[in-house]
């Protein structure tokens, strides 16, 4: 799995610190400590409504559609997600979960490119794509674009970084909570993916 940030806001953390000043006509303390003094403690106290102020746009390529079908379900985050109605999947590889072994990896790797021989004899006979795709496997490949503002990556980390969450799903939750906490360290600082 490949993670890249695509775009995020400029000065995140200035700019989410200058909003929540607005409450208290505070900006006049502005300094880059004393907003993250200010992050810091609007976090401890649940008071995260003005990290929807900043926003983080990811490309993320090479999960699993299990592993997208999960992402999605986040609906205050917007997505694109790479189409098997028009892009040829052929080229797409199987995601490879780390319980398989070597024998049971051979075995799925074959009924993947079976169900690909498939898809393509289903197209050439005058089946739309869009019909021919339900015979690929659900551990296809794919790619998408996801964006959210901070507020809700910090609830998809939350969740989908616990110990309790898929292993793919888990692993793309650490990628972009290691990108984000290079940008946003206060924001981001006091999560962690384990596992």
């Amino acid at each position: 799995m490949k993670v890249e940030l695509l775009a995020i806001t400029p000065d995140a953390e200035g700019v989410i610190a200058r909003c929540a000043r607005v409450s208290h006509r505070s900006e006049g303390k502005a300094t880059p400590e004393a907003d993250a003094k200010l992050i810091r403690r609007l976090i401890e106290l649940g008071h995260e409504s003005v990290l929807e102020f900043a926003t983080a746009t990811f490309l993320v390529e090479g999960i699993s559609r299990a592993a997208a079908n999960q992402l999605t379900r986040h609906r205050l985050a917007s997505f694109v997600q790479e189409s098997q109605r028009y892009v040829d999947v052929r080229e797409r590889g199987l995601v490879r979960p780390p319980t398989f072994s070597e024998d049971q990896w051979r075995k799925a790797v074959s009924l993947h490119r079976r169900a690909v021989e498939l898809y393509q004899n289903l197209i050439s006979a005058g089946l739309p794509k869009e019909d021919a795709r339900y015979i690929l496997p659900i551990g296809t490949e794919t790619r998408l674009t996801v964006s959210a503002n901070f507020r809700e990556w910090r609830h998809i980390i939350r969740l989908r970084g616990s110990r309790a969450a898929q292993w793919e799903i888990r692993q793309l939750a650490r990628e972009v909570l290691r990108i984000l906490k290079q940008h946003a360290p206060t924001v981001f600082g006091d999560l962690e993916v384990n596992g």
